[in-house]
């Protein structure tokens, strides 16, 4: 089998190709952030990745969006995704821009905005695609192996990123947060950890690079989670490739 993922935000595009035993990452920074303007570099990109020539027999895309919250199944069955979604961020979003994804392993749904651009361009492109958004694919990496001690997760974007902390085998905390410096990061990750009580009894940290995050931010916020005084005894792991295995899972 051939796969394609693609792991997409508004500032960049990740493809990882793999063909039979072979697998490739490909990656683009955009630089004009209109909605033809995306299709139109994309279009290109993939013409000169050489991608548009391959077949593949499953596509998946992820999207990374600053705005995704997690809702229990009973309580999104009694109402609706642009309902819940504008209890969480407010009604100035399209409703066709309003989406969600069932995890059903999880017992919740996760409730975003996602671009139209992004739907008309790939549908029509690969019909069979299947469209999540990243935070959908985030959770079910966590739950990838058994999840009974208490661990927290840094997904982490060019300026914004996603924390999760899991424990016996639940979530116990999701959200996104925006940041311009790495001490936004510390900031908010520490504070969480304090307001849930979490610091003395943490067991693992995992982090994860989005797309469009650099090497540098990874390697700076490593430095300092592994300067914390509270935190020096709690192993920290990098994760390069989860989120791709957990898109594997969904096609």
């Amino acid at each position: 089998m051939n796969y394609l993922f693609i792991e997409l935000s508004e500032n960049a595009v990740r493809f990882t190709s793999i063909l039979g035993e072979s697998t490739e990452k490909k990656m683009f920074s955009f630089k004009d952030k209109i909605d033809y303007k995306y299709k139109e570099q994309l279009d290109s990109f993939f013409n000169e990745a050489g991608l548009k020539n391959l077949d593949f027999d499953e596509y998946s895309i992820s999207w990374s969006g600053k705005r995704s919250s997690l809702i229990p199944t009973n309580i999104f069955a009694e109402s609706n995704a642009k309902a819940l979604f504008n209890l969480c961020f407010g009604s100035n979003v399209a409703a066709g821009d309003i989406d969600y994804n069932r995890i059903p392993e999880q017992g919740i749904v996760n409730v975003f905005d996602i671009p139209i651009w992004v739907k008309s361009f790939f549908v029509i492109r690969f019909p069979r695609s299947v469209i999540q958004h990243e935070s959908s694919h985030f959770i079910r990496a966590l739950f990838m192996s058994p999840s009974f001690k208490l661990r927290c997760a840094l997904l982490v974007y060019d300026d914004f990123f996603q924390l999760a902390i899991v424990k016996e085998n639940n979530v116990q905390f999701f959200s996104l947060f925006e940041y311009q410096e790495t001490d936004d990061i510390i900031y908010n990750f520490m504070f969480t950890l304090q307001q849930k009580i979490y610091i003395s009894s943490m067991e693992q940290i995992d982090m994860y690079a989005g797309v469009g995050c650099s090497d540098l931010v990874i390697s700076e916020l490593t430095t300092k989670i592994q300067s914390l005084a509270d935190l020096k005894n709690v192993p920290l792991f990098v994760n390069t490739d989860t989120i791709t295995k957990s898109q594997l899972q969904c096609v």
